[in-house]
């Protein structure tokens, strides 16, 4: 035991010499490049995993072999966009740079085809590849070089990382750089494509990097999610027998992790209570971006980190005498080190109230210069939730209540700068009504509540934290962070966003019976969970902004795969909807996104996987805190649909009703199953004293969908009509003969040349969907006669849309999409119009508004006149409206208004056993921007303080 205690221990090491990184390049980089140039579609997909995998072992075999247990030196290089060092170096910078050491003119031809270089990007190309190949136009291999191993490689990026902390980062500095001349005057063009990667922090063996870690190590991939640091990994990690304990992935002084998260249960007060054994704490929720602080040898040494492992510490201070937010945290003399957990907020110093999330950081910013803090009159503030390390000692395992007797005997709180958060114990659910009222009387976030004797549990969600957050209306539910997994370009790009679906949530439909929050069960923590897929949710483009379009750009820059030539992955699904391109999850970003309300319409179901999607989504910002794993989930999405949101048609309805169609319609197809989605279709008399021969079968324009032309007879049938398999010998019937046909067969040619009218399958189909025998119209006319094709385009407008037949939304969708194909001139509107377009007469349509009229008089009608000239209603009941505007000005009467606004939210917001729906409170603002975007935008940007 001794002996195994002293390996575990012990470092690794490497006994040969550093390897050349032309090696690393030929034996792993090349080689994995070649497998994806040689993946053809789906069906390679079994056979390339395996030569994925194989390339990684024998690499990781040979490394330790010949090299040693240290793959640090190289895992720096293998994955560098999870390297630690800070390079800043962007496309446009390395470009310029290029330039400059091939000695090109300013905007030469060459600078500007590679600043365009994505435009000429195919599959599987980055820009390193555009690089490489200008330098070789050029200049030959150094037949007389150094052999730049990875030691000496990883010496040159760290003299980058340096450089741009001295000298900041431009391309002209970068061209000037001795360790960048050095890999471009040393390195064949192989090693420099790599290079390229690798400095542009670009993911060099994308979509393999799980791969390599569990070959590395089995537990390499669950340990880099908690400490997010290679060097710790490598050191921990590199004897493969020896696996970790639970407590391994824990805390790790100077590394960040995950934090341990509350989760939301639409439960009553009185199923909470219980679920925290009636004894618990309750704490304000902050709006905030959750920190975490570690404090090292007696405070000289600081580091701060976001939830997702982000070093701020230049932000917020490296030790407690200097720093914006360091400063003033003043600890106990005996603490040498401990870990802290905190939300940071801002504060409004002149108004002491916490302002919206947006400001965190930027306040931060503004106050690193004294003058910063004096002109915009707020900083930032560490409310502290929890001590999770002292003195050498993880508490992580010791119960929440002794957590918090440490942390308030060995912090000191600074007012407006560092507190402590305030907690409450209970025993109750009353005492959880009471705080949330008084939470929403405060237009606090909402409350958190903690079981007594919880532990602190890493990276997890459990029932012993559990927030209850204030319902509003017109929204679903709260914020969803979503990852985007297409998009279709435009003037406005597309992008698709999709849902994570875990381990046993595969199907929708199949949803168990019981709860999916089991109230009754005693486990406290849930099994993790694995993600298995990503299904397509909904497409979002209202609320992104140039700059954050660009930014999406830049960190997916060459990522992008074209549908048409590559087919999505197994674990990416779309729906009928299915985007121009699409990206893996771990290349993508995720954002976050507000909507009006849940779609449940029978085209949504079709459209997106998940069989609906959101109605009136836009896009508050993006989540860079975030990766795909963190994202909403569908089982997220089952537990919103059981509350009492705004809904846009009836999911549960159509789905049972899909489901006895497909009991009652053995071996039928999609689309009859929603042609006969009632039995008046099965059993009509439509057809009556008509004969129909029926010649081929017919592809639907919705979902490109085949009727064969033994479903359209069943149809004919099922609806009174006779069917004839003869037509020469019917010459008597021909008034009440119709021939129908939907591609030409030879048959068919036959019959048009004797002149016979032949229509369209599409007019079965619309009969029996109106449940009439409709008029023909051109979409009716497979091939007719001259007189009967003009009448038939009397009965349709210019855009082919009926005169007289009901439309569904299908053929609406039908409709929109011909007046696409339409030219532009033809819509030129007349002088009557001309000033309507820009219009939205429905922009605020269902919007029940409520403005107080403590103010202005003027400001208050004109406010009301313009929320009804876009389609808003105003109410004087506060209790009928789903929202609250404030006007404009107001002074000190505007905070006194406020407060009784929210004090009477307050009372009928807990009057039930479950929160009930309040409207948001917005500002003026909220209406203008609204206007502007010609979308509903997010109410949190513009809340009421």
């Amino acid at each position: 035991m001794a002996s195994i205690h002293v390996e575990r221990s012990a470092m690794p090491y490497n006994f040969a010499p550093s390897p050349e990184f032309r090696w690393l390049c030929e034996e792993l980089f090349v080689k994995l490049d070649n497998v994806q140039k040689q993946q053809r579609g789906r069906g390679a997909f079994k056979s390339t995993t395996v030569k994925y995998f194989e390339i990684i072992s024998f690499f990781v075999k040979l490394w330790r072999k010949t090299v040693g247990d240290d793959i640090y030196p190289a895992l720096t290089l293998i994955l560098p966009y999870r390297d630690r060092r800070i390079l800043n170096i962007k496309d446009f910078t390395l470009i310029k740079a290029i330039c400059i050491y091939l000695k090109l003119p300013k905007n030469s031809p060459t600078e500007r085809r590679l600043l365009r270089w994505k435009r000429r990007a195919g599959k599987g190309f980055k820009l390193s590849d555009f690089c490489v190949d200008e330098i070789r136009k050029r200049k030959s291999e150094p037949s007389h070089r150094d052999r730049i191993t990875i030691e000496k490689l990883n010496e040159c990026l760290d003299t980058l990382a340096v450089e741009r902390s001295t000298k900041g980062r431009g391309f002209k500095g970068l061209s000037e750089s001795a360790s960048f001349k050095y890999c471009l005057e040393n390195m064949t063009f192989t090693e420099l494509k790599y290079y390229f990667d690798i400095i542009l922090k670009s993911r060099v063996i994308a979509g393999q990097e799980h791969k390599f870690l569990s070959c590395w190590h089995p537990d390499a991939r669950d340990y880099l999610s908690v400490v997010s640091d290679l060097k710790t990994v490598a050191e921990k990690l590199w004897n493969p027998t020896h696996r970790l304990r639970n407590d391994d992935l824990s805390i790790n002084l100077g590394l960040p992790f995950a934090p341990y998260l509350a989760k939301r249960l639409h439960i009553s007060y009185d199923k909470a209570s219980s679920k925290l054994k009636n004894d618990f704490y309750i704490e304000e929720k902050m709006d905030g971006e959750r920190i975490q602080l570690h404090v090292m040898n007696y405070g000289k040494q600081l580091k701060w980190f976001s939830r997702r492992g982000t070093d701020y510490t230049y932000l917020y201070g490296a030790d407690v005498n200097s720093g914006t937010v360091a400063q003033y945290i003043h600890l106990d003399p005996k603490v040498k080190n401990c870990v802290l957990d905190g939300e940071m907020v801002s504060f409004d110093t002149n108004r002491n109230v916490v302002l919206p999330f947006g400001l965190v950081k930027s306040s931060a910013r503004d106050a690193l210069t004294p003058e910063g803090v004096l002109t915009k009159g707020y900083q930032p503030l560490l409310m502290v939730l929890d001590l999770l390390y002292l003195n050498g000692v993880s508490l992580v395992k010791a119960p929440l209540h002794i957590r918090k007797q440490y942390l308030s005997s060995i912090l000191k709180p600074h007012p407006r700068a560092v507190e402590i958060i305030r907690s409450v114990r209970c025993f109750d659910d009353i005492s959880i009504k009471n705080s949330l009222k008084k939470a929403i009387a405060m237009g606090s976030e909402g409350i958190i509540l903690k079981q007594f004797k919880s532990k602190y549990h890493i990276g997890a969600r459990t029932d012993q934290w559990i927030k209850i957050k204030p319902e509003y209306l017109e929204q679903f539910g709260e914020n969803l962070d979503l990852i985007v997994i297409g998009r279709t370009p435009g003037k406005k790009d597309s992008l698709m966003c999709g849902l994570v679906v875990l381990e046993g949530d595969e199907n929708l439909d199949n949803q168990p019976k019981k709860d999916i929050i089991n109230l009754d069960s005693d486990e406290d923590e849930e099994p993790r969970k694995i993600a298995k897929k990503i299904v397509s949710f909904c497409t979002i483009a209202n609320g992104i902004s140039q700059e954050e379009f660009k930014e999406i750009e830049r960190k997916t820059a060459g990522r992008w795969n074209k549908t048409e030539s590559r087919s999505p992955p197994g674990f990416i699904e779309f729906g009928s909807k299915v985007p121009e391109e699409w990206i893996y999850p771990t290349d993508s970003i995720v954002l976050e996104i507000k909507a009006r309300s849940l779609d449940n319409t029978e085209s949504s179901g079709t459209k997106f996987k998940t069989g609906c999607t959101l109605y009136g989504a836009y896009c508050r910002r993006i989540r860079d805190d975030k990766i795909w794993t963190d994202c909403y989930t569908l089982s997220d999405l089952r537990q919103e649909r059981k509350k009492n949101f705004p809904v846009r048609g009836n999911f549960t309805t159509q789905k049972s009703l899909r489901r006895k169609r497909e009991h009652r319609i053995q071996g039928s197809s999609p689309l009859n199953q929603t042609l006969w989605c009632n039995d008046e279709f099965k059993t009509s008399h439509i057809f009556h004293n008509l004969s129909f021969y029926v010649m081929s079968d017919f592809m639907h324009s919705r979902g490109h969908i085949r009727i064969t032309k033994e479903e359209l007879c069943t149809i004919v049938l099922k609806n009174g009509g006779k069917l004839i398999y003869n037509v020469i010998s019917r010459h008597g019937d021909l008034g009440n003969l119709r021939i129908v046909s939907g591609k030409y067969t030879l048959e068919c040619k036959a019959l048009i040349n004797r002149g016979y009218d032949i229509l369209s399958p599409q007019w079965i189909l619309d009969c029996v969907s109106n449940n009439t025998i409709v008029k023909l119209e051109p979409r009716h006319c497979f091939s007719v006669s001259e007189k009967m094709q003009t009448t038939s385009k009397d009965r349709v407008d210019c855009f082919n849309d009926s005169y007289e037949a009901t439309i569904n939304e299908d053929r609406l969708s039908e409709i929109f999409q011909f007046t696409k194909e339409i030219p532009r001139c033809y819509f030129q509107p007349t002088e009557d119009i001309r000033g309507l377009g820009g219009i939205p007469l429905f922009l605020f349509s269902k919007r029940l508004v409520f403005v107080p009229d403590s103010f202005s008089y003027l400001t208050t009608e004109t406010l009301k006149q313009k929320i009804k000239f876009y389609g808003g209603e105003v109410t004087f009941d506060i209790r009928k409206c789903n929202l609250i505007v404030i006007p404009d000005g107001g002074g000190a009467l505007l905070e006194e208004k406020l407060n009784n606004i929210r004090e009477i939210l307050s009372t009928f917001a807990t009057e039930g056993e479950v929160p009930t729906s309040i409207p948001r409170i917005v500002t003026t603002e909220w209406v203008n921007k609204s206007i502007e975007e010609n979308c509903q935008v997010a109410e949190e940007g513009f809340l009421a303080l």
